[in-house]
């Protein structure tokens, strides 16, 4: 997320070590205040015990039989008449409790006015402070006139001195406190500062330093400048405050900063800083010009003045400009770790996250900027340290509807502009590529190549949805209880592969989710279409993608639906490209029809609007083409009904396109034949004229009665356009009119009667209802051919062809010169002829003769009454 561009060198923008360096010269200046102050309010007494009258080469030590408390030494020493005294090049060191240490005090001149209470420092001022203790007493004195600096018996330990000049120094005795408006310079471990003004009040133990202050120097091998306003120094309660405090490091890297309106400085017993607490505009900023805003900031050191925590309250803004990335982020808070060295650790974002983020592969114009986003209620980030000391991000962790999205604008079809004319129109209309992952929470895991944080994977659990969206504007989203998501491979240099290039893009590689997955596809709307194309929604209990093959992989209870079809099966793979599909595993499908307009012409409800179902083993849908193949086993065939119709086959194709079904025979036998089971339904007035049902019973005249006829063949086409189905190699037709064999056979559908008619009509549309079913409605008749028999009880007749008319069930029978057709009845003997026709159940049979074109026909009927 490049998230860790804005905590990689917050350890460097913390600058405590700055902020320390001010509070202990402020401390020091406030010591040396104090003991000079009480060093000088005792001085008239020594004076006046022990010099009458101007004295030189003045030195004198207190000591309390223990230690040396201070020594003074003064080239000369002057009593006037006045009360007050002057000292001449004056040195004063006092020592520490323990005599661990010296301050030493030294000027040219110091006046003390005992009746005012007032001690002035004639001209310039230099302090020395925290400077190691002198050997012995002689040292001691010898250190006191300053001779040991000039002698470099202690030039070594100036180094670790922290040294202050200023001027016009006055206490005043009656206020307890001692002050100056001149400028002041001080110096300590490589670090010079300056500030003008300062007091110190002794009764509360406070020193400030008025206005302009500064301090430079080399902070851990940088460029290092220290600025504030003004600084306040308690020294009984270890604290000290910077006003418009600014700390600014330059590197290598370029600039680095870090400043508050107000900074406060808690230290410890032995000086080094414990906690620090800023607020106002809290603002730390990197060397690539990213920053991060707070109003309030709380810092802890450690002994070692390594910071070990930070946080960031009150509303965090990060925000960043570069040539090559633009990011904006916010949080309610920011939380910082560190380790034992002061290397970042980790860092948690809470409240209302959000981070955005652009980013290019050149700065050169017109290169697309790709995008991610990340919002969340709580961001968790794990850092670790390279080899050159760098932070790097290596996990994240969001929680609270945590949402990732991205957007790659450099893709293939969306930069692409080469190709030349309707080709080039097409990819340059194309647009980004994007896709967003959320969930209760989600957890990524980084890699870092060339100085860039990789996204490598992302876990997602609890209510995970995933959108990604095609250069064409297919929008897909899916929604599951987990998630994995696994993103392109980035090289060893750094750079993605082939299929990634440009820095900055996150293309999901693959991806896997379980639990209740439920995918949606929405197609885009083609020129001239009044709407866009029905959602396509897919349910299952695991789904997984292959980026590089763009293929979807569903198992467990998958079922896919659109606008008028739906599909169940154990396991479906799908191409995200195409849309095509393979359904494996109890594969059913049921194909809904559309209704029809209102006032149109057409069948009954029950037809027109029930839907065509299919079983089988396994499925291919070819989603361009609008073609399924299904496939059956070797002990159940695939099969496929609407309404009482219905086939059955190793194999059926729908061509919904075409509106074309072909089924096909897989060797020999019923067991792998084509078996069709179609409808016919006649008014009893047609089919029983003359004879009476078999049961025995008279029909209602006009009362619809259906037939039905089971169909056995090697293969099925089957056209909607035409209403015809034609079944070929070797065909066998069983019906209640007896059976029929043939070589093949073509059968037609009449065309489902309108709704809404009356009288004769009323009849023909009651008779529409009950034969509406697969294959467009009832069956109008049959024509078969090549080898026919057709038997009925008691009665077989064989010819060439037969045509078969399903409204009063006759058949028609013909036959070759060579072989005419023939019946044969077991009680009437054999009759043959040009053309015979009969139909089942009446013992009738019509003969016709005659030469070519009819000529001469001659029409015979012979009736025979049955055996008693």
């Amino acid at each position: 997320m490049g998230v860790s561009v804005s905590v990689e060198r917050l350890r460097r923008w913390l600058l405590a070590g700055g902020g320390l360096l001010v509070a202990v010269i402020a401390a020091f200046l406030g010591v040396a205040h104090y003991r000079a102050h009480r060093f000088l309010t005792e001085l008239p007494a020594k004076l006046g015990a022990d010099i009458r009258q101007e004295t030189n080469g003045f030195t004198y030590s207190q000591s309390d039989g223990r230690r040396t408390i201070y020594t003074i030494h003064a080239s000369k020493a002057v009593e006037h008449k006045d009360g007050r005294y002057t000292l001449h090049d004056v040195g004063i060191v006092l020592y520490g409790r323990k005599s661990d240490r010296a301050d030493r005090i030294y000027g040219s001149e110091f006046e003390y006015d005992q009746k005012e209470g007032v001690v002035r420092a004639m001209g310039e001022v230099h302090l020395d402070l925290q400077a190691p203790e002198a050997a012995n007493a002689s040292a001691k004195m010898d250190y006191a006139a300053g001779k040991d600096l000039e002698g470099g018996a202690h030039e070594a330990d100036a180094a670790h001195m922290i040294h202050v000049t200023t001027s016009g120094l006055v206490y005043l005795q009656k206020l307890g406190v001692a002050a100056t408006e001149q400028p002041i310079e001080f110096e300590a471990g490589g670090m010079k500062g300056q500030a003008v003004g300062a007091d110190y009040t002794a009764d509360t133990g406070v020193l400030v330093l008025h206005s302009a202050v500064k301090m430079e120097g080399v902070e851990q091998g940088q460029p290092a400048v220290l600025t504030a306003t003004r600084a306040e120094l308690d020294r009984d309660n270890r604290m000290a405050t910077l006003l418009d405090a600014r700390y600014v490091s330059t590197g290598r890297s370029g600039e680095e900063s870090g400043q508050a309106a107000r900074a406060v400085v808690h230290l410890r017993s032995d000086g080094t800083v414990e906690r620090l607490d800023a607020e106002g505009a809290v603002t730390l900023k990197n060397a690539d010009g990213g920053t991060m805003t707070a109003p309030r900031g709380v810092v802890v050191m450690n002994a070692k003045n390594e910071p070990q925590s930070v946080l960031l309250t009150g509303g965090l803004v990060y925000g960043a400009d570069g040539p090559l990335r633009k990011a904006q982020g916010s949080a309610v808070e920011g939380r910082l770790g560190f380790d034992r060295d002061g290397k970042l650790t980790d860092a948690v974002l809470t409240g209302a996250v959000h981070l955005h983020e652009q980013v290019r592969g050149a700065s050169t114009a017109g290169t697309p900027w790709n995008e991610r986003a990340l919002t969340a209620g709580a961001v968790e980030l794990a850092l670790d340290t390279d080899a050159h000391g760098k932070s790097r991000l290596r996990d994240a962790k969001a929680t609270g509807g945590a949402v990732l999205a991205l957007v790659d604008r450099s893709a293939k079809g969306a930069a692409k502009g080469v190709a030349k004319g309707k080709a080039a129109k097409k990819v340059q209309a194309s647009g980004p590529v994007s896709s967003s992952l959320a969930g209760d929470v989600l957890t990524a895991k980084f890699v870092e190549q060339g100085g860039v944080n990789h996204l490598a994977e992302v876990h997602g659990d609890g209510h995970t949805s995933m959108r990604r969206v095609n250069a064409a504007g297919v929008v897909e989203t899916s929604s599951a209880d987990s998630l994995v998501a696994a993103f392109q491979p980035v090289g060893a240099e750094g750079k993605k592969s082939a299929k990634q290039e440009g820095a900055g893009r996150d293309e999901i590689a693959s991806a896997m989710e379980q639990g209740h997955v439920v995918l949606t596809r929405q197609g885009v709307k083609k020129a001239g279409e009044t709407a866009a194309p029905a959602e396509e929604r897919v349910t299952a209990e695991r789904a997984s993608y292959d980026g590089a093959l763009e293929m979807t992989t569903l198992v467990g209870n998958v079922q896919m639906s659109d606008a008028d079809s739906v599909l169940w099966a154990e396991r479906v793979v799908a191409n995200q490209k195409t849309g095509d599909a393979t359904a494996e595993g109890g594969v059913k499908v049921s194909y809904l029809q559309p209704k029809a307009a209102k006032g149109a012409a057409s069948g009954s409800a029950a037809g027109s609007e029930e839907p065509v179902h299919v079983l089988a083993a396994r499925a291919d849908v070819k989603h361009a083409a609008e073609t399924a193949i299904f496939y059956g086993t070797a002990g159940q065939r695939a099969r496929l009904w609407q309404g009482a119709s219905q086939v059955e086959a190793p194999v059926i194709e729908l061509d919904k396109k075409q509106k074309k079904l072909v089924a096909r025979g897989d060797g020999s036998g019923d067991a792998m034949a084509v078996r069709a089971v179609l409808t016919s339904a006649v008014r009893a007035e047609k089919a029983k004229v003359g004879a009476a049902a078999k049961d025995g019973s008279t029909a209602k005249a006009g009362a619809a009665e259906q037939r039905v006829f089971q169909v056995v063949s090697r293969g099925l086409v089957y056209s909607d356009q035409k209403r015809e189905a034609d079944f070929t190699g070797g065909v066998r037709v069983t019906s209640a009119d007896g059976t029929m064999l043939g070589r093949q056979a073509e059968v037609y559908l009449q065309p489902v009667q309108a709704a809404g008619a009356k009288g004769k009509d009323a009849a023909k549309s009651a008779v529409g209802a009950i034969s509406s079913g697969f294959m467009g409605g009832s069956v109008e008749r049959m024509v078969a051919s090549g080898g026919i028999v057709v038997e009925q009880p008691g009665r077989r007749a064989t010819g060439e062809q037969v045509v078969y008319t399903a409204s009063d069930g006759t058949f028609a029978l013909t036959g070759t010169a060579d072989v005419p057709p023939k019946v044969v009845d077991e009680e009437r003997g054999t009759v043959t002829g040009t053309l015979i026709e009969f139909r089942a159940g009446d013992e009738g049979v019509v003969i016709s003769n005659g030469g070519e074109s009819g000529a001469g026909r001659v029409r015979t009927e012979t009736r025979v009454k049955k055996r008693r």
